[in-house]
């Protein structure tokens, strides 16, 4: 786990110097979650720092990588296609884990258990893992430096144009974004440049804005020993910016906002700072024709703003599957989840009884009820020849939300039984 924790220090360093304390569980802002009774992945709890601590004491390294870091034969956990919220990832670890279970058991590794806190902390750490941009190749930077005409105007290490700045100071940054955003800014003038010179103006597909910048810190002749520093971005204050820049003039968040451009909260959107850098600096001349048609100016924006404005649209969907108890009440019937389980005595006498479970009160409760007797579940399957029922994400937080109901809603009281007369009385209609 060494050089998983060598990847986490900057991190880790930056966000607890942001968040002046550790984790603790706070009153949710709204941008962030939903779901009462869990931490936020970003600022105020900072939910993935406790979550990479998880991470490492129950040994998720030893099989499973973080964006290439680490890992062994299970899936790099920085990858998970679709992982855009608190569900997809929780659904993910549960259908999983026949295959996993079996690895584990080859290999001699015993599950490790969860408290729920600790399921929620390592979901917002998976959650966000993508966040965090990969490292990029400088050799592959180099042939893209080149081939992106980017020394027709910018010197690097003593050698190129004059049009522009000297980039040898990036080296100082310790976030590729905080390149991005240079970019983001003076688009506008670059842009106008390249046209006078008949120079083709660039984009950015994947991973080569990372491979680029990694090669100007390569090439770069900078000593200076100050830094230029960046944090892990705060929702709350993101929202506030992607305000006041009139960004919601064009664009929704989660259905909220301008329909010009496209809505920045979907799916699509969950990627790396960087990347999402690239996308805004390819999508930047029809960006900046609309702001120039409705009377805008471009908004500038630090290295720290765009984390920010990043960070808000991460977690615009963190809960977002619109959770039905009453399709949760057929699922677990549907599933089969009553050959073992009980509801306030009615099904399987095999597990627990759902409605008096002290495990079930929360989303993460459930999931990590799951996680734990997973091992029992899998046995019990078996044994009665069932197939592993697989649960999508939506169906997942359908589950979640009917069985944490059934905790609020006291069982139906049974009808009190009628009172005999006492012998000699007479009825009430005839003593009036």
């Amino acid at each position: 786990m060494t050089s998983l924790t060598l990847l986490a220090l900057a991190v880790l360093s930056g966000a607890s110097g942001a968040s002046g304390q550790q984790a603790q569980t706070q009153e949710p802002s709204s941008p962030q979650q939903t779901a009462p009774q869990v931490p936020a992945p970003f600022a105020p709890d900072w939910g993935m720092l406790a979550g990479f601590d998880v991470f490492s004491r129950k040994g998720c390294g030893k099989c499973h990588a973080i964006r290439g870091v680490g890992g062994g034969p299970g899936p790099d956990l920085g990858r998970l296609e679709g992982a855009k919220g608190y569900y997809d990832i929780a659904a993910a670890m549960w259908n999983h884990l026949p295959r996993m279970g079996a690895r584990m058991r080859e290999a001699r590794i015993e599950r490790p258990h969860l408290t729920p806190r600790e399921a929620n902390d390592l979901i917002a750490f998976l959650f966000t893992a993508q966040y965090w941009d990969e490292l990029g190749d400088p050799k592959v930077g180099e042939k893209l430096w080149s081939a992106k005409g980017c020394a027709s105007c910018h010197a690097l290490g003593g050698t190129g144009g004059t049009v522009g700045p000297s980039l040898d100071a990036l080296k100082r940054a310790n976030s590729p974004v905080l390149v991005a955003t240079g970019m983001w800014n003076h688009g506008p003038q670059m842009a106008e440049v390249m046209k006078e010179r008949g120079i083709a103006r660039p984009t950015f597909q994947g991973k080569e804005m990372v491979d680029l910048i990694a090669y100007i810190v390569a090439a770069s002749k900078d000593t200076s020993t100050e830094t230029l520093q960046i944090i892990p971005g705060t929702p709350e204050r993101g929202e506030k910016i992607f305000a006041e820049r009139h960004c919601s003039t064009c664009h929704a968040v989660a259905g909220k906002g301008g329909k010009v451009g496209p809505d920045l909260g979907r799916a699509g959107h969950h990627v790396s700072l960087t990347s999402f850098a690239s996308r805004m600096w390819n999508h930047g001349p029809s960006m900046w024709a609309k702001m120039k048609e409705r009377g805008l100016e471009v908004p500038r924006l630090t290295g720290q703003d765009m984390a920010d404005v990043l960070a808000y649209l991460y977690v615009s969907h963190y809960f977002d599957h619109g959770a039905s108890a009453a399709r949760g009440q057929k699922l677990v019937r549907d599933k089969g989840c009553l050959g073992c389980h009980s509801i306030r005595g009615k099904g399987g006498k095999a597990a627990a009884d759902f409605a008096s479970s002290n495990v079930v009160k929360s989303a993460a409760g459930v999931v990590a009820g799951m996680w734990n007797h997973s091992a029992l579940m899998e046995a019990s399957a078996q044994r009665q020849q069932v197939a592993w029922p697989m649960l999508s994400p939506i169906e997942l937080a359908d589950v979640s939300a009917y069985l944490t109901s059934l905790a609020k809603a006291p069982p139906a009281a049974k009808p009190s039984p009628a009172r005999k007369p006492a012998p000699g009385a007479r009825p009430k209609s005839e003593t009036r």
